[in-house]
Protein backbone atom coordinates (compact mmCIF):
# COMPACT_ATOMS: atom_id res chain seq x y z
CA UNK A 1 0.00 0.00 0.00
CA UNK A 2 1.51 3.49 -1.12
CA UNK A 3 -0.67 6.04 1.12
CA UNK A 4 -0.47 9.28 -0.38
CA UNK A 5 -2.76 10.98 2.49
CA UNK A 6 -3.77 9.30 5.79
CA UNK A 7 -5.62 10.64 9.17
CA UNK A 8 -5.29 9.31 12.33
CA UNK A 9 -8.48 9.97 14.53
CA UNK A 10 -8.18 13.67 12.62
CA UNK A 11 -10.85 15.70 14.78
CA UNK A 12 -12.01 19.24 14.16
CA UNK A 13 -14.11 21.40 16.77
CA UNK A 14 -15.56 24.54 16.83
CA UNK A 15 -16.56 26.27 20.03
CA UNK A 16 -18.62 22.85 21.82
CA UNK A 17 -19.25 21.86 18.65
CA UNK A 18 -17.61 18.44 16.31
CA UNK A 19 -18.14 18.99 12.82
CA UNK A 20 -15.37 16.13 12.24
CA UNK A 21 -15.91 12.95 14.47
CA UNK A 22 -12.39 11.21 14.62
CA UNK A 23 -11.68 10.37 11.34
CA UNK A 24 -9.32 7.35 9.70
CA UNK A 25 -8.88 8.16 6.14
CA UNK A 26 -6.86 7.11 3.48
CA UNK A 27 -6.03 8.09 -0.04
CA UNK A 28 -3.84 5.70 -1.99
CA UNK A 29 -1.28 6.75 -5.21
CA UNK A 30 -3.11 6.77 -8.18
CA UNK A 31 -6.65 6.64 -6.91
CA UNK A 32 -8.90 9.88 -7.95
CA UNK A 33 -11.10 9.60 -4.51
CA UNK A 34 -14.37 11.53 -4.07
CA UNK A 35 -15.43 13.10 -0.92
CA UNK A 36 -19.08 13.24 -0.82
CA UNK A 37 -21.77 15.15 1.29
CA UNK A 38 -24.16 17.67 1.74
CA UNK A 39 -23.25 21.23 2.27
CA UNK A 40 -22.42 21.17 5.88
CA UNK A 41 -21.26 17.27 6.13
CA UNK A 42 -17.41 18.99 6.58
CA UNK A 43 -15.83 18.28 3.28
CA UNK A 44 -14.40 22.08 3.47
CA UNK A 45 -13.02 21.50 6.70
CA UNK A 46 -11.17 17.93 5.97
CA UNK A 47 -9.66 19.85 2.97
CA UNK A 48 -8.37 23.17 4.94
CA UNK A 49 -6.92 21.12 7.41
CA UNK A 50 -5.03 19.08 5.15
CA UNK A 51 -3.98 22.36 3.54
CA UNK A 52 -2.70 23.47 7.26
CA UNK A 53 -5.51 26.40 6.37
CA UNK A 54 -6.98 26.03 9.95
CA UNK A 55 -5.62 22.95 13.02
CA UNK A 56 -7.18 19.76 13.69
CA UNK A 57 -8.44 20.07 17.10
CA UNK A 58 -7.12 16.27 17.71
CA UNK A 59 -5.89 13.32 15.66
CA UNK A 60 -2.82 13.45 12.68
CA UNK A 61 -2.54 14.12 9.61
CA UNK A 62 0.53 12.41 7.18
CA UNK A 63 1.47 13.25 3.13
CA UNK A 64 3.46 10.74 1.52
CA UNK A 65 4.72 8.89 5.14
CA UNK A 66 5.41 12.42 7.07
CA UNK A 67 3.87 13.59 10.11
CA UNK A 68 4.76 16.48 12.28
CA UNK A 69 7.38 18.46 11.35
CA UNK A 70 8.06 16.54 7.98
CA UNK A 71 5.00 18.19 7.26
CA UNK A 72 6.38 21.11 5.71
CA UNK A 73 8.14 19.34 3.20
CA UNK A 74 5.18 16.69 2.11
CA UNK A 75 3.28 19.53 1.22
CA UNK A 76 5.32 20.78 -1.12
CA UNK A 77 4.69 18.07 -3.67
CA UNK A 78 0.68 18.68 -3.01
CA UNK A 79 -1.62 20.92 -4.61
CA UNK A 80 -4.52 22.39 -3.13
CA UNK A 81 -7.60 24.40 -4.70
CA UNK A 82 -10.05 25.05 -1.92
CA UNK A 83 -11.62 28.24 -2.06
CA UNK A 84 -11.34 30.11 -5.58
CA UNK A 85 -7.79 31.48 -5.34
CA UNK A 86 -7.93 35.48 -5.58
CA UNK A 87 -6.19 36.18 -8.92
CA UNK A 88 -5.72 39.71 -10.26
CA UNK A 89 -8.93 40.93 -12.47
CA UNK A 90 -6.18 42.93 -14.28
CA UNK A 91 -3.90 40.58 -14.73
CA UNK A 92 -3.11 37.89 -17.30
CA UNK A 93 -3.60 34.17 -16.68
CA UNK A 94 0.72 34.58 -17.31
CA UNK A 95 0.90 37.52 -15.13
CA UNK A 96 -1.06 35.82 -12.01
CA UNK A 97 0.80 32.94 -12.21
CA UNK A 98 4.54 34.52 -12.56
CA UNK A 99 3.44 36.47 -8.88
CA UNK A 100 2.33 33.33 -7.37
CA UNK A 101 5.56 31.27 -8.72
CA UNK A 102 7.98 34.32 -7.16
CA UNK A 103 5.57 34.11 -3.72
CA UNK A 104 5.49 30.63 -3.74
CA UNK A 105 9.35 30.39 -4.60
CA UNK A 106 8.68 28.10 -7.80
CA UNK A 107 12.32 28.37 -9.67
CA UNK A 108 11.53 27.40 -12.75
CA UNK A 109 9.68 30.11 -14.38
CA UNK A 110 9.50 27.96 -17.60
CA UNK A 111 6.57 25.88 -15.47
CA UNK A 112 4.14 28.66 -16.77
CA UNK A 113 4.02 28.13 -19.54
CA UNK A 114 3.59 24.38 -18.96
CA UNK A 115 0.80 24.34 -16.99
CA UNK A 116 -0.80 26.87 -18.82
CA UNK A 117 -0.68 24.39 -21.47
CA UNK A 118 -1.62 21.45 -19.77
CA UNK A 119 -5.23 23.54 -18.66
CA UNK A 120 -5.32 24.96 -22.23
CA UNK A 121 -4.87 28.46 -21.20
CA UNK A 122 -1.60 28.76 -23.64
CA UNK A 123 -3.57 30.53 -26.18
CA UNK A 124 -5.01 33.14 -24.03
CA UNK A 125 -2.06 35.37 -23.99
CA UNK A 126 -3.44 38.76 -23.59
CA UNK A 127 -7.33 38.03 -22.12
CA UNK A 128 -7.08 39.88 -18.50
CA UNK A 129 -8.67 37.61 -15.86
CA UNK A 130 -12.08 39.74 -15.22
CA UNK A 131 -12.55 38.94 -19.35
CA UNK A 132 -12.58 34.87 -18.22
CA UNK A 133 -15.61 32.71 -18.17
CA UNK A 134 -16.33 30.65 -15.01
CA UNK A 135 -14.43 27.40 -16.90
CA UNK A 136 -11.41 29.17 -17.37
CA UNK A 137 -11.38 30.84 -13.80
CA UNK A 138 -11.75 27.41 -12.86
CA UNK A 139 -9.12 26.07 -15.09
CA UNK A 140 -6.42 29.02 -13.94
CA UNK A 141 -7.00 27.92 -10.66
CA UNK A 142 -6.12 23.76 -11.36
CA UNK A 143 -3.39 25.84 -13.59
CA UNK A 144 -2.35 27.36 -9.93
CA UNK A 145 -2.36 23.97 -7.75
CA UNK A 146 0.05 22.17 -10.82
CA UNK A 147 2.59 25.01 -10.36
CA UNK A 148 5.05 23.36 -7.79
CA UNK A 149 4.29 20.36 -10.52
CA UNK A 150 2.45 17.68 -7.19
CA UNK A 151 2.24 14.14 -7.37
CA UNK A 152 -1.19 14.94 -5.61
CA UNK A 153 -3.60 17.33 -5.73
CA UNK A 154 -6.84 18.62 -3.29
CA UNK A 155 -9.44 19.85 -5.41
CA UNK A 156 -12.76 21.40 -3.75
CA UNK A 157 -15.59 21.74 -5.43
CA UNK A 158 -13.44 22.20 -9.26
CA UNK A 159 -16.74 21.58 -11.37
CA UNK A 160 -18.73 25.03 -9.44
CA UNK A 161 -20.53 27.36 -10.92
CA UNK A 162 -19.61 25.35 -14.68
CA UNK A 163 -22.44 25.06 -17.58
CA UNK A 164 -22.08 21.55 -19.07
CA UNK A 165 -19.34 22.27 -21.42
CA UNK A 166 -17.23 23.46 -18.86
CA UNK A 167 -17.92 20.22 -16.88
CA UNK A 168 -16.70 17.63 -19.24
CA UNK A 169 -14.19 20.19 -20.31
CA UNK A 170 -12.86 19.47 -16.37
CA UNK A 171 -13.21 15.83 -16.21
CA UNK A 172 -11.05 15.31 -19.52
CA UNK A 173 -8.55 17.48 -17.88
CA UNK A 174 -8.73 15.76 -14.28
CA UNK A 175 -8.67 12.60 -16.11
CA UNK A 176 -5.40 13.27 -18.39
CA UNK A 177 -3.69 14.57 -15.16
CA UNK A 178 -4.55 11.44 -13.37
CA UNK A 179 -3.81 9.05 -16.05
CA UNK A 180 -0.87 10.53 -18.36
CA UNK A 181 0.72 12.11 -15.17
CA UNK A 182 0.01 10.21 -12.74
CA UNK A 183 -1.40 12.50 -10.29
CA UNK A 184 -3.13 11.29 -7.66
CA UNK A 185 -6.93 13.32 -6.81
CA UNK A 186 -8.76 13.46 -3.83
CA UNK A 187 -12.06 15.88 -5.14
CA UNK A 188 -15.47 16.75 -3.92
CA UNK A 189 -18.45 17.86 -5.45
CA UNK A 190 -22.14 18.28 -4.99
CA UNK A 191 -22.85 17.08 -9.24
CA UNK A 192 -22.72 13.67 -7.95
CA UNK A 193 -23.47 12.42 -11.63
CA UNK A 194 -20.54 13.62 -12.67
CA UNK A 195 -18.10 12.16 -10.13
CA UNK A 196 -19.32 8.93 -11.10
CA UNK A 197 -17.95 9.46 -14.47
CA UNK A 198 -14.56 10.43 -13.09
CA UNK A 199 -13.52 8.61 -9.76
CA UNK A 200 -12.03 5.58 -8.95
CA UNK A 201 -13.64 5.41 -5.56
CA UNK A 202 -16.24 7.19 -3.17
CA UNK A 203 -16.27 7.94 -0.07
CA UNK A 204 -19.79 9.57 1.65
CA UNK A 205 -19.58 11.58 4.31
CA UNK A 206 -22.27 12.73 7.23
CA UNK A 207 -22.04 15.30 9.75
CA UNK A 208 -18.49 14.89 10.13
CA UNK A 209 -18.50 10.92 9.52
CA UNK A 210 -17.13 8.58 6.73
CA UNK A 211 -20.87 6.48 6.15
CA UNK A 212 -19.85 4.30 3.58
CA UNK A 213 -16.23 4.24 1.51
CA UNK A 214 -16.30 2.20 -1.65
CA UNK A 215 -14.64 1.71 -4.97
CA UNK A 216 -16.18 2.35 -8.32
CA UNK A 217 -16.58 -1.45 -8.71
CA UNK A 218 -18.25 -1.75 -5.94
CA UNK A 219 -20.52 1.55 -6.59
CA UNK A 220 -21.61 0.17 -10.48
CA UNK A 221 -23.19 -2.70 -8.71
CA UNK A 222 -25.41 -0.88 -6.25
CA UNK A 223 -26.37 1.32 -9.03
CA UNK A 224 -26.83 -0.79 -11.58
CA UNK A 225 -30.16 -1.03 -13.78
CA UNK A 226 -32.96 -3.09 -12.29
CA UNK A 227 -36.26 -3.88 -13.22
CA UNK A 228 -39.30 -3.02 -11.30
CA UNK A 229 -42.47 -4.29 -12.04
CA UNK A 230 -45.82 -3.80 -9.94
CA UNK A 231 -48.09 -7.20 -10.56
CA UNK A 232 -50.96 -8.52 -8.90
CA UNK A 233 -49.76 -11.47 -7.40
CA UNK A 234 -45.85 -10.97 -6.41
CA UNK A 235 -45.81 -14.52 -4.47
CA UNK A 236 -47.09 -16.33 -7.87
CA UNK A 237 -44.12 -13.94 -9.75
CA UNK A 238 -41.65 -15.12 -6.96
CA UNK A 239 -42.13 -18.67 -7.67
CA UNK A 240 -42.28 -18.42 -11.86
CA UNK A 241 -39.31 -16.79 -11.56
CA UNK A 242 -37.25 -18.83 -9.64
CA UNK A 243 -38.35 -22.05 -11.66
CA UNK A 244 -37.27 -20.27 -15.22
CA UNK A 245 -34.27 -18.66 -14.09
CA UNK A 246 -32.10 -20.40 -11.58
CA UNK A 247 -29.70 -17.67 -10.69
CA UNK A 248 -32.25 -15.01 -10.50
CA UNK A 249 -31.84 -11.87 -8.02
CA UNK A 250 -34.99 -10.36 -7.35
CA UNK A 251 -36.82 -8.44 -4.27
CA UNK A 252 -40.09 -8.08 -2.95
CA UNK A 253 -41.38 -4.57 -1.92
CA UNK A 254 -44.85 -3.54 -0.45
CA UNK A 255 -47.37 -2.79 -2.76
CA UNK A 256 -47.36 -5.51 -4.96
CA UNK A 257 -43.92 -4.35 -6.50
CA UNK A 258 -40.83 -6.92 -7.59
CA UNK A 259 -37.43 -5.56 -8.57
CA UNK A 260 -35.01 -7.55 -10.40
CA UNK A 261 -31.30 -7.06 -10.84
CA UNK A 262 -30.15 -8.99 -13.03
CA UNK A 263 -31.50 -10.13 -16.61
CA UNK A 264 -32.37 -6.80 -17.38
CA UNK A 265 -31.65 -7.42 -21.13
CA UNK A 266 -34.95 -9.98 -20.44
CA UNK A 267 -37.23 -7.60 -19.22
CA UNK A 268 -39.45 -8.06 -22.62
CA UNK A 269 -38.88 -12.20 -22.01
CA UNK A 270 -39.63 -11.72 -18.33
CA UNK A 271 -43.02 -9.52 -19.34
CA UNK A 272 -44.13 -12.51 -21.41
CA UNK A 273 -43.59 -14.94 -18.97
CA UNK A 274 -46.08 -13.45 -16.55
CA UNK A 275 -48.41 -12.65 -19.20
CA UNK A 276 -48.55 -16.17 -20.66
CA UNK A 277 -48.95 -17.31 -16.70
CA UNK A 278 -52.01 -14.72 -16.00
CA UNK A 279 -50.11 -12.57 -13.95
CA UNK A 280 -51.53 -9.07 -14.57
CA UNK A 281 -48.57 -6.92 -14.59
CA UNK A 282 -49.52 -3.25 -14.44
CA UNK A 283 -46.30 -1.71 -14.66
CA UNK A 284 -42.82 -2.54 -16.10
CA UNK A 285 -39.99 -0.44 -16.48
CA UNK A 286 -36.67 -0.49 -16.16
CA UNK A 287 -34.58 1.87 -13.60
CA UNK A 288 -31.41 2.64 -12.90
CA UNK A 289 -30.18 3.43 -9.26
CA UNK A 290 -27.47 6.45 -10.01
CA UNK A 291 -24.99 7.75 -7.36
CA UNK A 292 -27.16 10.39 -6.40
CA UNK A 293 -30.26 7.96 -5.13
CA UNK A 294 -27.53 6.03 -3.57
CA UNK A 295 -26.46 9.19 -1.77
CA UNK A 296 -29.41 10.16 -0.89
CA UNK A 297 -30.37 7.46 0.58
CA UNK A 298 -27.08 7.22 2.74
CA UNK A 299 -27.13 10.72 3.80
CA UNK A 300 -31.01 10.46 4.58
CA UNK A 301 -30.75 7.44 6.23
CA UNK A 302 -32.87 5.38 4.03
CA UNK A 303 -29.75 3.42 2.38
CA UNK A 304 -30.49 0.64 -0.77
Amino acid sequence: MDAIIQTYQLTKAFKNEEVIKPLDFLVEKGEICALIGKNGAGKSTIFKMLAGQIMATAGDIHLFGASGSGLADAKKRMGFMIETPAFFPDFTARQNLEYFRIQRGVVEKKRIQEVLQIVGLAKQKKKRFREYSMGMKQRLGIALSLLSNPDCLVLDEPTNGLDAEGIREMRRLLLKLNQEKQITILVSSHILTELQLLATRFVFIKDGEIVEDVSKEELDGKSKKQIQLKVDDTAKVAQLLERTYADIVYKTLPNQIITIQNYVDKSGEINRLLIDNDVSVIESRIEALNLEEYFLGLVEGDKQ
